[in-house]
């Protein structure tokens, strides 16, 4: 039975990705491509999601689905990182994550997937068909990622400077603990759950990123970077 959940998330994160990407062409705030590589990414997993429900994966596409996820998250922290003006931060944290996305991406190159997990799961899959030597990978991106995410956040809600943008940082606090949430449940068997959080979270975030991709005013914080 097709699934048309991932399809509306999918949606939702390529319209945010445009319009991050219009927003970029007027103002050139880097933090806008950033965003809008982030929903690109989600765009491309969540797409995959609702193509497993209704043709089921291969092998190469649920390859590419399951380095998206990890990606996504190091994006976001990037993109989090550069928002708050910690550029070195954002520099630094950007190298590492294209060097472990690319380690993760070679060995799940090489890696043996379990079809029959594929089949049974379908949308819900996610790592069940890799063994635990990929999926240990996930994690040193993630983990990393998530609390540099909630960390600033917490601080940019409720001690940034701009008000303009305080909304834009508490909907990214609360989009990712949506995320987080869900993600248990789907960990719990809930997994119509996990999507409807999907689709709800990608919504939040998307609003979050076009509100802080607008470059309210030019500061002079911008331009001294720093951790």
């Amino acid at each position: 039975m097709v699934n048309v959940i991932p399809l509306f998330s999918a949606i939702v994160s390529m319209i945010g990705a445009i319009l991050l990407v219009r927003m970029y062409s007027k103002n050139k705030y880097i933090v806008a491509i950033i965003f809008a590589l982030q929903l690109a990414d989600m765009f491309i997993g969540q797409l995959l999601e609702f193509l497993a429900s209704s043709i089921g994966w291969t092998t190469v596409s649920y390859k590419i689905y399951y380095l998206s996820s990890p990606l996504s998250a190091g994006i976001l922290a990037v993109g989090v990182a550069y928002a708050a003006n910690k550029y070195r931060l954002g520099k630094y944290l950007g190298i590492y994550i294209v060097i472990l996305t690319f380690i993760l991406g070679v060995r799940l190159a090489l890696a043996t997937v379990n079809v029959e997990a594929l089949e049974t799961y379908r949308e819900f899959v996610g790592g069940k068909a890799l063994e635990e030597s990929i999926r240990i990978l996930s994690p040193p991106i993630t983990i990393p990622s998530g609390i540099i995410i909630l960390g600033i956040s917490i601080l940019q809600a409720f001690r940034g400077k701009i008000k303009e943008y305080r909304y834009g940082w508490i909907g990214i606090l609360l989009g990712n603990l949506v995320f987080m949430v869900a993600g248990g449940l789907l960990r719990r068997g809930y997994a119509e759950a996990f999507l409807v959080g999907e689709l709800i979270a990608t919504i939040i975030l998307a609003g979050s990123f076009i509100r802080l991709g607008k470059k309210v005013v030019e500061r002079p914080q911008e331009k001294t970077g720093g951790i």
